[in-house]
């Protein structure tokens, strides 16, 4: 008999005979993301894998719940449930939420569209699970109206965490946009400097509150997590926010993409709960929601006898010869030159390095038309606010930016382009940049991401062309475009073609 308990609105109990327990550690176990490089593995005192089954306590993350029963049923073996109530809201219909939302909505001028009618309600009769909806489909006003609901149906208190300062700021202000007139008898926000009151909504970073104790976080009867796919193996931060949140009945994440690894998917579903909610970036763009998008792939073969020099070098050594080989700067002139006039265009890039070289090589080289900004972790709040609003009003507006700053939190409908100017194979990086150039504006005919990728392929003895690590990148991000149905072609370029 398999006995399944609630500890607390984190944990389950599993009381069970020692080869049931092994059983069960082996189906939450996996390989951990890169694990053959871990010294432990080469040393052979690990195996690579990681188990979200506490076996020496017995202890699962509540949220694998409907895992273990599947797994459970499968087996056949005979189980228990005790002291867990149903996790669902029954008292939550369509006629409630819609009667809800004309509420909340009557004066405001916005109101929310049928497939967030769909995610708010699954979201408040689960109270648990995960929303997956694409940048620009209105994720704060999901979240603003679940709060709303859970405000008048509970008496304690509200936690949203974010990412960052901006999506704090961001949040407060969308809020009161949607019609929330007296927000601030309501909801705090708290960064570096500011002070919590004993409002009932508290909108945060995690870095602000993580080292916090147990007492701070019991009296929140919900938690809401934005961004929730850095939720992740190496999220020490925010594990620990979920952790001690042990009374919070409302456990909501909310994200424009799902990561595809097991970990990561496995830490999510822990803490969180299942996908409730699913909407695609092409689903929105065929409603009209989202602008078109093309793709171009500029493929820059580099000069046989630099493909020499690099045949068989590492990943390091080949990032390090893009950021470094004057003709690749050149791929963006020539990107600028295929451009439509008086278009804005945010080029992408992974290092701060190499960011400041592309900034530096545009102001010598581009028109006198083109206004180029920066953006990374150094530049204030305030600063990017003010690039954030001369994109929005201004053409011709070139902005510079880091993946991790500008994968999240950046509200800049007026982007025509999208320029990868490093290699990146995380699907939600990819994902979450493009959604950064999505949004529909007036004038606004649609997005072109223009994918500068390295080729640096060799041939082997029998003639076969052998992939540099870049090129393999470029790859992966193709099964990325083609699983979302965008359309992609392809320009070759030479260093030929750049002089």
């Amino acid at each position: 008999m398999i006995e399944i308990r609630k500890v607390n609105e984190v944990y389950l109990q599993i009381d069970c005979e020692k080869g049931e327990a092994l059983e069960i550690k082996d189906l939450f176990s996996c390989y951990a993301p890169n694990f053959m490089f871990h010294p432990r593995f080469k040393a052979k005192i690990w195996d690579g894998r990681i188990s979200f089954f506490d076996l020496k306590n017995r202890l699962l993350p509540i949220g694998l719940l409907e895992n273990l029963l599947e797994f459970i049923y499968d087996k056949g073996y005979e189980f228990n449930i005790s002291s867990i109530d149903s996790f669902v809201d029954e008292d939550v219909t369509e006629d409630l939420i819609d009667s809800f939302l004309n509420l909340i909505f009557e004066n405001s001028k916005f109101e929310p569209r049928d497939y967030q009618k769909t995610a708010i309600k699954n979201a408040l009769y689960s109270r648990r699970g995960v929303v997956e909806s694409p940048t620009g489909s209105g994720k704060s006003l999901i979240i603003y109206s679940i709060i709303r609901y859970i405000l008048e149906v509970t008496q304690g208190k509200i936690l949203l965490v974010v990412p960052n300062i901006t999506l704090v700021n961001q949040m407060f202000a969308d809020f009161k946009d949607y019609g929330w007139n007296d927000i601030e008898n309501h909801v705090d926000i708290l960064y570096s400097g500011k002070k919590i009151t004993n409002k009932r909504v508290l909108i945060s970073t995690y870095q602000s509150i993580y080292k916090k104790g147990v007492d701070f976080f019991s009296e929140f009867d919900a938690i809401l997590m934005d961004e929730c796919h850095g939720l992740n193996l190496d999220s020490k931060s925010l594990k620990s926010i979920m952790i001690k949140c042990e009374n919070a009945i409302y456990r909501l994440g909310f994200t424009g993409t799902l990561p595809d690894d097991d970990v990561d998917i496995f830490t999510v579903y822990g803490y969180l709960g299942q996908q409730i909610f699913s909407l695609t970036t092409n689903e929105l763009i065929d409603e009209g929601v989202l602008s078109n998008i093309s793709i171009a792939n500029v493929i820059f073969r580099y000069p046989e006898e630099i493909i020499k020099q690099y045949k068989n070098r590492t990943y390091p050594e080949e990032e390090r010869l893009v950021e470094s080989f004057n003709p690749r700067f050149k791929v963006l002139n020539w990107v600028f030159n295929n451009l439509d006039n008086k278009e804005n265009t945010l080029i992408l890039c992974r290092h701060i390095e190499h960011l400041k070289a592309i900034e530096t090589h545009l102001l010598n080289t581009l028109d006198d038309k083109y206004k180029v900004a920066v953006i990374y972790g150094a530049i204030d709040g305030e600063k990017r606010e003010e690039i954030r609003k001369l994109m929005n009003k201004e053409e011709n507006m070139v902005l510079i930016g880091s993946y991790t700053t500008m994968s999240t939190g950046v509200n800049i409908p007026r982007i025509h382009n999208i320029v990868f100017a490093s290699s990146y194979k995380s699907k939600v990086k990819i994902l979450q940049s493009i959604g950064r150039g999505l949004r529909q504006a007036e004038g606004k005919d649609g997005l072109i991401l223009w994918d500068i990728v390295d080729d640096l392929r060799w041939k082997n003895r029998k003639g076969k062309y052998v992939n540099n690590y870049l090129f393999d990148h470029f790859n992966q991000r193709l099964g990325f475009y083609t699983k979302n149905k965008f359309n992609f072609y392809n320009f070759e370029l030479t260093v030929t073609d750049l002089k």
